[in-house]
């Protein structure tokens, strides 16, 4: 005989999967605290100044997350990731692959394309949870692609 058990939810790839939501505009920022931690660290590159945002690895709380987010959901319209592969969990820690679709909206410093320009790019995130909250992101995407197709450098 064969039994069938219905499927464990993981509050880790959940807590992943909202922070992915946070992105695309669907959590109201009123209802972060629920799981970000207040103290929030960033890991990532330098290149994102580049489009006019503020150092991402100068990250240290939940409000500076959600300006980041906030810049993002500026320069691109319409801005969506997808989550592929993951969310996948060991211990502490979440990771997942991510594809990003949007409009660019104007305004990075050093673009040359006109808004209105679709992007896709790509990248894997990594998050580390404290408390049954997300304290800590590490993020690595490709932002030279990005930087390529807004005219931003030139393409190779």
């Amino acid at each position: 005989m064969t039994h069938t058990h219905p499927a464990q939810t993981d509050h880790g790839k959940e807590l992943f999967e909202r922070f992915v939501d946070l992105w695309n505009g669907e959590v109201d920022f009123a209802d972060t605290p629920e799981f970000i931690a207040d103290d929030f660290t960033v890991h990532s590159a330098e290149l994102a100044r580049y489009l006019g945002f503020p150092d991402s690895r100068q990250i240290t709380t939940r409000d500076g997350l959600l300006d980041w987010v906030t810049a993002v959901r500026t320069l691109l319209h319409d801005v969506r990731f997808t989550t592929r592969p993951g969310p996948l969990r060991e211990g502490d820690l979440v990771a997942g692959g991510y594809t990003v679709t949007g409009t660019y909206a104007g305004g990075a410093p050093t673009a040359t394309v006109a808004p209105g320009t679709a992007v896709r790019y790509s990248g894997m995130a990594i998050v580390r949870l404290e408390n049954d909250r997300i304290a800590e992101y590490w993020v690595l995407s490709d932002a030279l692609g990005l930087l390529s197709q807004l005219g931003a450098v030139p393409r190779p």
